[in-house]
């Protein structure tokens, strides 16, 4: 495809199918989250992070209607997706759950923001009202930080969950774009499709890399 021409309808279709997922996928996760909390404070502030997430998807599921596209179908083609994740990626308690959804939840958000620059701007704006703006990466890193430099244990227990976590993340996005291949055309910039599909995951992968420097942990 020539890059500088627009995604096709089936690209378009591919990547709302993906955002309207991404809000419900992203609910359901932190709302998890918030059922393990172990104090009501965390519990309030991942309840209403669940919350927004699932805002926008009736505007989502407008959009996917005007394209003349089937909603639930589109979404569970991505379903298998991030369960596969959540299933190779238990963690055993809320310091490994806390750092999964930092892998998984912020690498979706990104890669979500990435692919959105290459869409129209009607579907760019409601990717940008509703994507990385939860604030959970500071919410993380606010609750971990602390303990991670109060007990070397854990924070090496954690670094080698975080890169486990990491390595999940990322053989999924490999998997998303090999099962729903007219997305890579939302891979901007130059090169065939697998050079930019390549390009965009060594792009999530040092973001990653910088996410989990943050907390004090090796990527």
């Amino acid at each position: 495809m020539d890059t500088t021409t627009g995604p096709s309808h089936e690209g378009l279709r591919e990547f709302l199918g993906l955002l309207g997922y991404a809000s419900l996928g992203s609910f359901a996760l932190l709302a998890e989250d918030a059922a393990h909390a172990p104090d009501i404070r965390s519990r309030l502030i991942l309840s209403r992070m669940a919350a927004g997430e699932i805002a926008g998807i009736d505007r989502v599921e407008l959009m996917v209607a005007e394209q003349g596209g089937d909603f639930d179908a589109m979404m569970a083609s991505y379903r298998d997706l991030v369960s596969d994740y959540l299933l190779r990626a238990v963690p055993r308690d809320w310091w490994e759950r806390l750092v999964r959804s930092y892998v998984g939840y912020n690498m979706l958000q990104d890669m979500l923001t990435t692919l959105a620059s290459c869409v129209p701007d009607e579907i760019r704006a409601e990717t940008a009202a509703s994507v990385g703006r939860s604030g959970h990466d500071d919410f993380v890193a606010a609750v971990l930080m602390p303990v991670i430099e109060a007990e070397p244990q854990l924070a090496a227990r954690l670094g080698l969950w975080g890169r486990r976590v990491v390595g999940e993340a990322l053989s999924i996005v490999q998997r998303l774009f090999v099962e729903h291949p007219a997305l890579a055309e939302l891979a901007c910039g130059e090169g065939d499709r697998a050079v930019r599909v390549q390009r965009l995951v060594a792009e999530l992968q040092a973001e990653h890399s910088r996410r989990l420097g943050r907390l004090g942990l090796n990527a």
